[in-house]
């Protein structure tokens, strides 16, 4: 008797490890389904969303105004009166001067700063980022790089460099008329924001 139920203990048991084995692939399934969706939420993360330390624009709900031309050699200062972000090289001596344009009929507000070597260009609003142009330069296009995290084309001409990037508000051009372009895109890699 002690044998036949040792024998039904035993016929049980392959059933219940047999549903085991049998559930094991579909809860692996569904923890790669899982992982696949995380990857891929990860990956194609809307526009909106951005991380705390990245650059934050706000809509231009109206047309641009004229501001107070100016020269000066603070970039937050300039920033302020251009109304947006302005690209900037941090502890870098800094020449700045802020204007008007116009681009289409319509009022831009346009920010330089110069630096040895460097020249970085804002307009705003980023319409009129054809002022900023350098029609001598060609354009390569590199999906690789970036800018400040924005999406940024590369033009150059020789050692000549130009790099062009735009954010919801302005449009920036940093331009290098005689840099290597590993050391002019190493350069772009200390720039900050300046608000």
């Amino acid at each position: 008797m002690a044998e036949k139920q040792e024998n039904s203990k035993l016929k049980k048991a392959p059933g219940k490890m047999g549903k085991f084995l049998r559930a094991l692939p579909l809860a692996a399934l569904t923890l790669l389904l899982m992982a696949g969706v995380y990857v891929a939420s990860v990956l194609l993360q809307l526009p909106g969303d951005t991380d705390e330390g990245s650059f934050v624009v706000q809509d231009d709900p109206e047309p641009v105004t004229r501001m107070q031309a100016a020269d000066m050699n603070d970039a937050q200062a300039l920033s302020r009166l251009f109304g947006a972000p302005l690209p900037y090289l941090p502890g870098l001596a800094v020449e700045g001067h802020g204007g008007n344009a116009t681009h289409d009929g319509e009022t831009v507000r346009m920010a330089t700063l110069r630096y040895d070597g460097v020249i970085i260009t804002a307009v705003r609003p980023a319409s009129a980022a054809p002022l900023l142009l350098r029609g001598d330069l060609s354009v390569s296009l590199r999906s690789d790089l970036t800018v400040l995290n924005l999406p940024a084309v590369l033009s150059s001409r020789g050692g000549q460099q130009c790099v062009y990037l735009s954010s919801e508000n302005a449009a920036y051009a940093i331009y290098a008329p005689q840099a290597p372009q590993e050391d002019f895109l190493a350069l772009t890699e200390h720039l900050a924001w300046a608000n």
